[in-house]
């Protein structure tokens, strides 16, 4: 083989370049993305949160499992914190997919 033959590049391939950032990082390193993902979270809080609320008042009126275990006294929150907790562990299941 000769020395020009094995210096010219071959037809349609494209130098290979090391990824830098993942997908991942390029859309954390994106504030605007940040906020329109932050703003649909809020979004998302404030049309679910009623649905949420109402279950907790359920949980908190109707007799049932109260949440005690062995005699002792559970450790609760305010009928608002548990519906937002509820609301805030449900809402990730939207963004999935």
């Amino acid at each position: 083989m000769s020395a020009a033959r094995l210096l010219t590049p071959l037809p349609n391939r494209q130098p290979r370049l090391p990824i830098m950032e993942s997908p991942a990082m390029q859309r954390s390193l994106s504030p605007s993305r940040q906020n329109a993902e932050a703003l649909q979270f809020r979004l998302i809080l404030a049309a679910t949160y009623p649905f949420f609320l109402a279950a907790a008042l359920l949980q908190r009126v109707l007799p049932g499992r109260s949440g005690m275990h062995r005699g002792l006294p559970a450790a609760r929150r305010s009928v608002f914190g548990e519906a937002k907790a509820m609301a805030v562990s449900a809402i990730p299941f939207a963004f999935m997919g």
